[in-house]
Formats: structure tokens, C-alpha cells, sequence
């Protein structure tokens, strides 16, 4: 039974990888299937997600430019200087909001990319693997323990692990980027 990921090139990956599950599981090899769980992902909904924050950082830049505005207003209509203060702090948080929303939106972006870049590398690499352990395979699904065929389905099944771990691995730099925005860029109270 073929399993069904986010991403549809692991969805293929795991298709191709049928085979070479079923011959491991005989020999008490790792499941490669079960690496790929590692990669899912769905960058059409991390798209949308940065599509809505972009969308929201629009929304602030607009209440801004009101806010601004308004605050324009009362200060030529002679208010107070602490009103001023008060006012350039807001709109200073206004900005800082706006341009931590289209930051996200952009990193979402950059991050839907790559990681979709990621699984489709990992299904070609994935295909290269198993092509090159057919025979092996197809041994141990036929009943064929020899030594040389248990170590090739089990390299084999080692390498598809391997070629996961390096791409996960290859996130750190985007994971880097994504701590500054845990922190809130504005206090409004």
C-alpha cells in the first residue's frame, strides 16, 4: 500500500520506494518510506499562509498611512507636544509591524520554495537509489538471504535515509532565519 504525503513528490518517492520497503521489511532493514515522513511538507499552504501575512502587512501599512494622517491633523490643529510623542511611538510601531509582516510573508515564501525544492531533489535522488537496487531487491522479495543482496537493499535503504538527513539538514539557514521572528516587533497597548 502506497502511502500518501503533503507533497506529492514524496507521495512518488514513497510509490518508487514500495518495492525496496517490502524487501526491508524481510530483512529488518530500515523503512525508507518512513524517512520521507521527515521532509513532508505542503509549500501551496505555507504559499497561502505567507500570501495571508502579506495581505495583513498590506492592511497595516493602510492604517498607518490613516493613522498618520489623523495624527497630521491634530498636531496642526494645535495639540500638545506629548500627543506628538505619543503619536510618532504608534505610527513608529505601525511601521515596524507592517515591515515584520512582509518580512514573514517573504521568508514564508523563500521557505515554500525550498522546501519544495528539497522533495522533488529527494524523489529524483530517490529514484537513482532504487533503480540501483532492483535486482538486489527483487532477491530478497524472491527469497534470496545471501549476504551480498541483505547489504545492498540494506545500503540502499541506509543511502534514501542519508539523502532525507541531508536535506532536512540543509534547513538549518532558513530555521535561522525564522528565530528573529518569534519576537514580537511591537507592543501595542
Amino acid at each position: 500500500m502506497t502511502e500518501v504525503f503533503e507533497h506529492p513528490s514524496l507521495t512518488s518517492a514513497a510509490t518508487r520506494l514500495a518495492t525496496l520497503r517490502a524487501a526491508a521489511g524481510r530483512i529488518g532493514a530500515p523503512d525508507p518510506v518512513a524517512a520521507l515522513r521527515h521532509l513532508d511538507c505542503s509549500p501551496s499552504s505555507i504559499r497561502t499562509s505567507a500570501s495571508a501575512i502579506d495581505a495583513g502587512a498590506l492592511a497595516v501599512t493602510s492604517a498607518q498611512t490613516e493613522f498618520r494622517a489623523g495624527v497630521d491633523r491634530a498636531e496642526t490643529g494645535g495639540s500638545t507636544e506629548a500627543f506628538g510623542t505619543w503619536a510618532d511611538t504608534v505610527d513608529g510601531q505601525y511601521s515596524a509591524a507592517a515591515r515584520a509582516a512582509a518580512a514573514t510573508a517573504a521568508l514564508g515564501v523563500r521557505i515554500a520554495d525550498r522546501l519544495d525544492e528539497l522533495a522533488l531533489a529527494v524523489s529524483s535522488e530517490v529514484s537513482v537509489i532504487v533503480s540501483d537496487a532492483d535486482a538486489a531487491v527483487a532477491a530478497v522479495l524472491t527469497g534470496d538471504r545471501s549476504a551480498e543482496v541483505v547489504s545492498e537493499v540494506s545500503a540502499a535503504c541506509t543511502a534514501v535515509i542519508r539523502t532525507v538527513q541531508e536535506k532536512v539538514a540543509s534547513l538549518t539557514a532558513l530555521s535561522a532565519e525564522l528565530e528573529p521572528m518569534t519576537t514580537p516587533v511591537a507592543q501595542l497597548s
